[in-house]
């Protein structure tokens, strides 16, 4: 289902905080896009805390960050161009060596400004009962039912999924209005990229799952003071948008360790 590839495209973009040996070049061009006024719209200082502990949880550093992005108006195409533009040029041999290397720029520009929106939409979802971004609520209930999500355990818990295991997602995680919401919005921009979960959905969640309503008590509370992208339905395939996504998430990580 959703949650799989997601905690695996996440949490390989957290592990890089671990690993990541940045090259001087890229060095500079995170600092330059980090100092520079563009990249107010991402917020990306606010993942510093990653790199301070291995054991702690993340989810507040999370929670914190994306409190502070919804705030702000969104990237425009523009910015999100040249974000990707710099980041694959100053950072193309750091990026090819954990294997999201791109042969293809545009395309990855293309991608990243179709997919930015939604992802922004659902990430800055809340549940005005809980009072707590969807996000948020999501990983805690995650954490409660498995373990800390600290760098280490989700690095552990992606090597389980990735050698096969089992990792099960409790159905008030699944189920609740908070996914509901995610669903419905992804469904409708990319219903390519969830439409192979649907069947599984309504049995484990009932029909009205999938019945493209927004749930009562979910509000989206990202600032929409600015922007230049287009609304509408997209055609992306599973894997063009996994690259975008994981791309981005690996130089997020990347910038928290210069923030």
């Amino acid at each position: 289902m959703l949650f799989r590839p997601a905690l695996l495209i996440a949490g390989a973009g957290i592990a890089v905080v671990q690993s990541l040996s940045i090259s001087s070049q890229c060095s500079s061009t995170l600092l330059s896009i980090a100092s520079s006024p563009q990249a107010t719209c991402l917020d990306l200082t606010l993942l510093a805390p990653l790199v301070l502990s291995n054991t702690t949880s993340v989810v507040p550093t999370v929670n914190t960050w994306l409190t502070g992005v919804c705030s702000q108006g969104p990237c425009s195409n523009a910015t999100l161009q040249t974000v990707v533009t710099n980041i694959t040029t100053g950072c193309a041999t750091d990026l090819a060596s954990l294997g999201l290397g791109t042969t293809d720029p545009s395309a990855l520009i293309t991608t990243v400004q179709a997919a930015y929106p939604t992802v922004r939409q659902v990430g800055c979802l809340k549940d005005t009962s809980a009072d707590s971004l969807c996000v948020t609520e999501l990983l805690n209930d995650i954490q409660a039912d498995t373990t800390t999500l600290s760098i280490n355990n989700i690095v552990g818990l992606i090597t389980q999924i990735i050698s096969g295991a089992n990792i099960t997602i409790p159905q008030n995680v699944t189920c609740s209005n908070c996914s509901k919401a995610a669903y419905t919005i992804v469904s409708q921009n990319f219903p390519s990229i969830v439409s192979s979960d649907q069947s599984a959905l309504q049995s484990e969640c009932g029909s009205s799952f999938t019945n493209g309503q927004m749930p009562s008590g979910i509000q989206e509370t990202a600032s929409n003071t600015t922007t230049t992208s287009t609304g509408g339905a997209a055609s992306l395939s599973v894997s063009s948008l996994n690259a975008g996504v994981a791309m981005l998430i690996a130089v997020s990580s990347a910038f928290a360790v210069f923030a």
